[in-house]
Order: C-alpha cells, then sequence, then structure tokens
C-alpha cells in the first residue's frame, strides 16, 4: 500500500476532482448517470449528507461545510488534507477494510473529530482510494501535523499491511535502518500465507492444517490463538500477524465454508440423478 499525502486551500476542486474528475465539465457533470460517476462514497465523518434526485451526491452541499469550518480560523489557508492510499496490483481490499484504514489514519494524524471524506477509485490497474480531511476541528484548531508526512506515511501504512494482510509496496520502505529486517519477515509471512492458503483447499481441520504444515517446514501452536513456528528460518509467526483471515478463529471459519462449499458440490451429482429419475429418464 502506497500512501501519498499534499496540503490544499481548495475543497472544491479536490472535492469534484474525486468524484468526477479534474476533466469532467460542470456541464457533463450534470449529464452523467450515477453509475457513470468515477468516485464511490466509501466513508463520510462529522458532515452531512444530501442526495439528488438523479442520486447523485450534492457536491455543494459538502463544499460550503468545509469552507464555513474554515471561517472559524482563516489563518491557516491549507487547510485541506488530501491523502491517498494505493494498493498493489491486483489487490481487491473490500469496503470494510478501507474504512478500517481511514479510521486507523483518523485517530494517527489528528482527524478522529473533523471532517473527512473517502471516495474510492477502481479506474487505474491499482485499487486506491482519497481521503478529503479538514485539519481544524469544529473549534476552529489545526489537530493535524503534517511535518515528516513521508516517513509517517510510509510508517503507518507498513503497519495496516501487517494488521490487515494487506500485500507491501517494497518502494514505500522509509526506515533505511529495518529495511533488511523488515524484508525478511514480509517475505516470511508472505509465504506462509501461501502455504495456508493452498493447504486450506485440501484439509478439512485445524488439525490436518497442522500435521500438512509440518511437511511445508512448520510448527504449529494452539492457545487462545495460533501462532507457527518456521523450523527452517527459526521464525515465529503469530496467525493474527499474517492478517485477519489466519487468526484461529478466522481460519476455522474458513474451513467449515470449505466443507460446505464441498458438500454441495458432492450432492449436485445426486440432485441431478434424482430429476432424471423422477422424469422416467
Amino acid at each position: 500500500m502506497i500512501g501519498k499525502a499534499s496540503l490544499g486551500s481548495n475543497a472544491k476542486r479536490l472535492i469534484e476532482y474525486c468524484y468526477y474528475d479534474k476533466q469532467v465539465s460542470s456541464k457533463m457533470q450534470r449529464k452523467l448517470e450515477t453509475e457513470e460517476v468515477r468516485g464511490e462514497l466509501v466513508y463520510i465523518q462529522n458532515l452531512g449528507i444530501k442526495i439528488h434526485p438523479d442520486g447523485k451526491l450534492d457536491l455543494d452541499y459538502l463544499i460550503k461545510q468545509f469552507e464555513n469550518n474554515h471561517s472559524r480560523n482563516t489563518q491557516l489557508t491549507k487547510y485541506i488534507w488530501h491523502q491517498s492510499f494505493s494498493f498493489a496490483p491486483g489487490e481487491k481490499p473490500g469496503n470494510d477494510t478501507i474504512t478500517s484504514v481511514t479510521t486507523e489514519f483518523a485517530k494517527e494524524f489528528g482527524f478522529e473529530q473533523n471532517q473527512m471524506l473517502v471516495f474510492k477509485h477502481e479506474d487505474t490497474s491499482n485499487l486506491h482510494f482519497h481521503v478529503v480531511a479538514n485539519r481544524l476541528n469544529h473549534n476552529g484548531k489545526n489537530t493535524a501535523d503534517h511535518f515528516k508526512n513521508y516517513a509517517r506515511i510510509g510508517t503507518f501504512s507498513r503497519k495496516m499491511e501487517h494488521k490487515l494482510g494487506l500485500v507491501q509496496a517494497p518502494d514505500m520502505r522509509i526506515n533505511q535502518g529495518r529495511t533488511q529486517e523488515l524484508s525478511v519477515t514480509d517475505l516470511a509471512h508472505l509465504k506462509l500465507r501461501q502455504t495456508i492458503d493452498k493447504l486450506l483447499d485440501s484439509v478439512k481441520s485445524i488439525d490436518e492444517l497442522k500435521q500438512e504444515l509440518v511437511s511445508a517446514g512448520y510448527k504449529s501452536y494452539i492457545g487462545r490463538g495460533i501462532a507457527f513456528f518456521n523450523m527452517q528460518k527459526k521464525i515465529k509467526i503469530k496467525g493474527s500477524d499474517l492478517g485477519r483471515d489466519y487468526s484461529l478463529s478466522s481460519l476455522e471459519k474458513r474451513l467449515a465454508q470449505n466443507l460446505e462449499i464441498g458438500l454441495k458440490k458432492e450432492l449436485k451429482p445426486d440432485l441431478k440423478k434424482q430429476k432424471k429419475h423422477g422424469l422416467g429418464l
């Protein structure tokens, strides 16, 4: 996940860009059908919302709220924070993941009580989303420190990749002293995730998964959760460290789903035979 940040003073221009596109004129905006709109609003915070009769967002209503709040402290000219996060090619996280990243971002960067919009774009090879946030809270206080943005966003991106099991973008490694350590850990996590994903298609229980993982070079330990030990590299990895899909409860759910899907596939031929017999065929 790659994050980029910039500051600005024009809420109208940015919000219209995130919802429509910078190349879409006001006349074209009115003609666009709802399904032709570029940006999907996936999160809104401390803002009212209005919808036009045609189903599109009333952007003027949103923009006016940003501008009215800015009037509480006009000394801060660049009061708009524009943040974007881009996922790895082929990675398609759902809106719940985008919301998780957004709320954590708000907590860490000082926007928890501020106005904020999040738009998702799927018009490029990299699914990405834009955060439009007011640096001023409802009292006109600047709550968002913008110093060392690049380093802070890089660190935040690594943390969210680790927490949510997202693919890490190598060109965002900004902590040079830890690059080698991160690389080894990331590769170990990626390999283990791939191994577990492959095995889940063939095993029917956690015990079977543990047995198969031994053949792949991993010991498994179950307590309140699940942990794995890479016998070759001597690395211990918690299931939750791999991402939410690899905690003990999530693995059990995935196994149950796989078993249900397999059972349905086995029953389908029998149902077809029963229907044929019923028709006298």
